[in-house]
């Protein structure tokens, strides 16, 4: 085998997400970061391969987290897959938040792909505010309030401040630091 064809037989697999239809909570009172919601992973293979990985998943041959989560009756879906291997798998676990990535989560995928700049920049004078919105960009009016409250801020002067004319001797926060305690 070339190193072409090994690197490609190598990348050829199924990453998917799970959806939990509950959330699984390994133990009463647990903090947010020891719950699970999602469990991504990955099958080598394709569509077949993946049905049978989704069969394992809740026995003894699937992983530990699809076992605790049957255990406690929980049900899951596939909400999604992506074609790759293990180096997608690692890059969508690295990212976290699988949450921004599940459509039964109600997160939706960027409406077709916008025109591009040479930079690889959207070109906002091929696309209107209504496509921007819907890729979750700024608009021209949101880009406008933006970079007038940058202004505002590199002036010392954000809109809906208010300076007061005498500061009062006993506020701490103007406080000289030899008055401080």
């Amino acid at each position: 085998m070339t190193g072409d064809t090994a690197g490609q037989a190598a990348a050829k697999g199924i990453v998917y997400l799970l959806h939990f239809d509950a959330v699984y909570v390994p133990y009463p009172g647990a903090p947010r970061r020891d719950c699970a919601e999602h469990y991504t992973g990955l099958v080598r293979g394709g569509p077949r391969a993946l049905a049978r990985r989704l069969a394992q998943h809740g026995t003894t041959n699937g992983s530990r987290l699809m076992l605790a989560v049957r255990s406690a009756s929980i049900t899951w879906q596939l909400a999604r897959t992506w074609p790759g291997g293990a180096a997608r798998e690692r890059q969508l676990k690295r990212q976290g938040g699988a949450a921004r990535r599940c459509p039964l989560c109600g997160v939706a995928p960027r409406p077709g792909a916008l025109p591009r700049n040479a930079n690889g920049g959207v070109s906002r004078s091929l696309v209107t505010d209504r496509q921007l919105a819907g890729a979750g960009l700024m608009t021209a009016a949101a880009r406008a309030e933006h970079a007038e409250l940058r202004r505002g801020a590199a002036a010392g002067r954000v809109p809906g401040v208010e300076r007061l004319a005498e500061i009062p001797a006993d506020d701490r926060w103007y406080a000289s630091p030899a008055v401080a305690s």
